[in-house]
């Protein structure tokens, strides 16, 4: 079983893609239509890694940012978002998001990104 990655977006299709894409590089992922159940499910199974959102209806992701931070151990978070300001690059940086994808992106974008974030818990 490769590493954990919690996928958090309100978008079911893009959630569908995302799992492809990083199953077929080993990784094992677990799904979340909303930033309440991405928290839900980060404290239930603690992911290696949480991908979430920025943008969702209820809890945005900086709020899943932020508890993934505050989880003992932490959790590295990428967020992707379409809405790319400086102002909202700092949030992240701020709420605990290790690193900021602007969507679209290219998958190879995002499976580097994992890739960073899972060597950087095995150090």
């Amino acid at each position: 079983m490769g590493p954990r990655i919690l996928l958090v977006d309100d978008d079911i299709d893009l959630l569908d893609t995302l799992v492809r894409l990083l199953g077929r590089q080993g990784y094992t992922c677990r799904i979340a239509s909303s930033g309440d159940e991405g928290i839900r499910t980060m404290e239930a199974e603690s992911p290696d890694v949480v991908v979430t959102d920025l943008r969702m209806p209820g809890m945005d992701g900086l709020m899943v940012a932020r508890h993934a931070r505050q989880h003992c151990p932490p959790i590295p978070v990428i967020v992707m978002t379409a809405y790319t300001t400086s102002e909202t690059h700092q949030d992240v940086r701020r709420m605990g998001g290790t690193t900021y994808l602007t969507k679209p992106f290219a998958n190879v974008d995002l499976v580097n990104a994992v890739r960073r974030a899972v060597q950087h818990l095995e150090t």
